[in-house]
């Protein structure tokens, strides 16, 4: 019985001990948890903090913008009255300067009306000095245009007009093409340029000066860079780029300026504006309108056409010499090109003289072009060639007619002759008002009528 008793004692102590242990556990793991979840809470909490920290950051930032722009709004409050200020300043003095000017004017018409009638017609009977007569003589006895207007034109009536029409570049311009002394005709240019560097016509002008007199130095390539600013679209900035690069022996650089000159569509022509402003100085030397227009016109400086032929030339000797190394292809390239400013050059200008040059570049591309082509066996590209040849052809022996026959015409010419020739040339260009000249136009009808004689007898058996 003892037995069974100790042994029921010692279960029920192991009973007592199992519990106690699993009540332990179950202690622990509620610790566990809830040392977990503590570390949960506290992760939160400083979560919170760092965002309320962060919008205290925003709150501070959007109350400093809201006092800024409370400030700027006070500004422009106070900027308003200041404004409302000035307003009503001027209000008042635009309506003492409306009292002062019906003043101003009564009195003005008062002196009007004492000035004797006979000044006004003596104003308007002013004597021309040069006629149409008076040049012929003085052409004839002068020995020439040029020194005919040498004579005419002097030094004091260049500064006098000059300083009537300072604002305005091309009377620059033109006030160095009539200058004699060539140190004061740069110099005239020089500050035409510097007074207006965003003129077309007074920095082209300076660049064809500097290239005449042999100036090919970093001045004169920044005036080219600029022409190519103030206008981009115009190809004679490119053909002065190339000219300076050929004659200073970078040919790649040449070639690349030619191709770029090749795109674009026009060559910008100032003549116009030039032909109009030298009016104006033989107007101011006694010259009847229509003899200042025609010497304006007759003597129109157009240096940069000889620097054009020269890029064509230059041009042609590389081709040739790519040619002759087998590199057909390459020296296709520059003949197009120039062919193209050819074109363009015959279609931007009034004067015929553009349309001659243009012709010339065109025909010596044209004659190269055929040649290669040739050596490369295009048959179809050589018949291609031949058509524009021949095309061309005829444009220029029409030309070459109609000066033939404007020689006579020109000499027989009356002022209003003279006067209606140069205004056709403003308004439809030198070519149309040629062919409309009653004697070129039936010099053009007979060598139209030799040419289909001339056919008919070939084609006769």
């Amino acid at each position: 019985m003892k037995q069974w008793a100790y042994i029921i004692l010692i279960s029920l102590i192991t009973v007592i001990c199992i519990c106690f242990i699993a009540l332990n556990m179950r202690s622990v793991r509620r610790v566990s948890s809830a040392t977990i979840e503590l570390e949960q809470y506290s992760k939160t909490i400083a979560d919170l903090e760092g965002q309320i920290k962060k919008a205290g950051s925003e709150r501070d930032l959007a109350n400093q913008q809201v006092s800024r722009l409370e400030a700027e709004v006070k500004s422009l409050l106070e900027q308003r009255k200041a404004d409302k200020k000035v307003v009503a300043s001027l209000r008042e003095m635009m309506q003492q300067d409306k009292s002062a000017e019906a003043e101003q004017d009564a009195q003005e018409q008062v002196v009007v009306e004492q000035i004797p009638q006979q000044k006004v017609e003596e104003a308007e009977e002013e004597v021309v000095k040069y006629d149409a007569d008076m040049v012929r003589e003085m052409m004839s006895s002068a020995g020439g245009l040029e020194e005919t207007i040498r004579r005419i034109v002097t030094s004091e009536g260049i500064g006098s007009t000059l300083q009537q029409h300072s604002e305005n570049p091309a009377h620059w311009v033109a006030a160095a093409s009539l200058a004699k002394d060539p140190d004061a005709s740069l110099e005239y240019l020089e500050q035409a340029a510097e007074l207006y560097p965003d003129s077309s016509m007074a920095l082209t002008s300076l660049v064809g000066a500097y290239i005449t007199a042999d100036r090919i130095d970093e001045s004169t390539m920044a005036y080219i860079d600029q022409m190519k600013k103030v206008d981009p679209t115009n190809a004679l900035a490119d053909c002065y780029a190339a000219y300076c690069r050929f004659n200073n022996g970078d040919i790649e650089g040449a070639l690349q300026s030619l191709s770029q000159a090749s795109v674009k569509d026009r060559f910008a022509d100032d003549s116009i504006d030039l032909l109009m402003a030298r009016n104006d100085y033989f107007l101011s030397e006694g010259c009847a309108d229509s003899v200042a227009l025609g010497l304006s016109a007759f003597d129109l400086p157009l240096s940069h056409m000889g620097m054009l032929q020269q890029i064509g030339e230059y041009a042609m000797v590389q081709a040739d010499t790519l040619y002759g190394t087998a590199r057909y292809e390459d020296a296709l390239q520059i003949v197009n090109e120039v062919s193209k400013l050819g074109g363009t050059l015959s279609s931007s200008g009034r004067f015929i003289v553009s349309d001659r040059v243009g012709i010339a570049l065109q025909i010596s591309a044209l004659e190269k072009a055929k040649q290669l082509y040739e050596a490369l066996g295009d048959v179809e590209k050589s018949a291609e060639i031949d058509s524009q040849l021949q095309a061309v052809g005829d444009r220029s022996e029409t030309i070459d007619i109609m000066v033939q026959a404007f020689g006579p015409v020109m000499a027989n010419m009356g002022e209003q002759e003279l006067a209606d020739y140069v205004n056709g040339t403003i308004i439809n260009g030198e070519f149309s008002t040629l062919q409309n000249i009653p004697e070129i136009a039936a010099a053009l009808e007979q060598a139209r009528r030799q040419r289909q004689e001339e056919s008919s007898e070939t084609g006769t058996p």
